[in-house]
């Protein structure tokens, strides 16, 4: 046989062997011939439905409901003070121009450690002072020579919260806060420092004597809401069925002294108005309805 039929020989018979494994058999499932499906896509397209559950005519919004409200008025026990000292180290011109925040950081230091005498003085305890504010800052001024912004120092803010249980000395701690800044200045070079009073606020700290008279003022304040409702509704009301608390007793807030605000005197403290806060309460209440 010729060497080149041989070879197609061979060529055939693989490509025959080759066609017989690819074919595939239909698989048999439960003794049934499984068969291709094609889907018909040109039917209707499902149609899906649901039912929301029906809400029960029993539920326990059935009734009378109200909001109840309590309120007293109340004298503060506790103001809380935001003070502090601001310190600016202005830069050195001549001969060379040098700028520095350490001579700022040491006078801010005089300063509070002054100012947290007389606040330990008054017995205060350490629970009641906390930082809430330190700041080193660059300070900057428009130089019209040269028609930009310079460096001219740096400036250095520390201010606490101080709590004040006994309000009979809140006038005579602010002035004695101010006068800190006199007692300072002798100490400095060139740093300027400023004790600042930010603002007084006056709150009611202990509410727990005012919970029973505010909860009963609620309570009383819902059931005769209810019963006005009953009455213009034209229906009987029935017994209490819901009570909640709406709101925890909070002061209504009153507004903040600046520094601005207060009139220093030479030879008295200053004087301060405390007045009176407002303390609230509110209960959620539900009352059924006798046919």
């Amino acid at each position: 046989m010729h060497k080149y039929q041989f070879i197609k020989i061979i060529c055939f018979l693989t490509i025959f062997v080759l066609i017989g494994c690819t074919q595939t058999r239909t698989p048999e499932l439960g003794g049934q011939t499984a068969q291709n499906v094609t889907p018909n896509l040109s039917s209707a397209p499902l149609k899906t439905e649901f039912t929301l559950p029906e809400q029960s005519l029993n539920s326990n919004q059935n009734g009378i409901w109200v909001t109840g409200r309590g309120e007293i008025s109340a004298k503060p026990d506790l103001a809380i003070i935001s003070a502090g000292v601001e310190v600016t180290n202005p830069c050195i011109e001549r001969p060379v121009k040098t700028c520095y925040s350490q001579p700022a950081l040491v006078t801010a230091k005089l300063g509070m450690e002054e100012i947290n005498k007389v606040i330990k003085a008054k017995g205060i305890q350490e629970k009641d002072i906390s930082t809430t504010r330190f700041n080193v800052q660059a300070k900057y001024a428009w130089d019209d020579k040269i028609r930009a912004q310079v460096l001219v120092g740096y400036t250095v803010t520390n201010i606490i919260s101080i709590k004040l249980r006994d309000l009979d000395l809140i006038g005579e701690l602010i002035d004695e806060i101010i006068a800190v800044e006199a007692k300072i200045k002798p100490k400095t070079n060139q740093e300027e420092i400023t004790t600042k009073i930010n603002s007084v606020n006056f709150t009611v700290d202990n509410t727990e004597q005012y919970e029973k008279t505010l909860i009963s003022k609620a309570i009383e304040d819902a059931i005769n809401k209810a019963n006005l409702y009953a009455e213009f509704s034209k229906v009987k009301l029935g017994n209490l069925i819901y009570l909640s608390e709406g709101s925890q007793i909070q002061p209504r807030p009153q507004q903040e002294i600046g520094l601005k605000s207060m009139a220093f005197a030479e030879s008295s403290s200053t004087p301060i108005n405390i007045g009176e806060f407002n303390l609230q309460i509110s209960v959620y209440a539900g009352f059924k309805i006798n046919k």
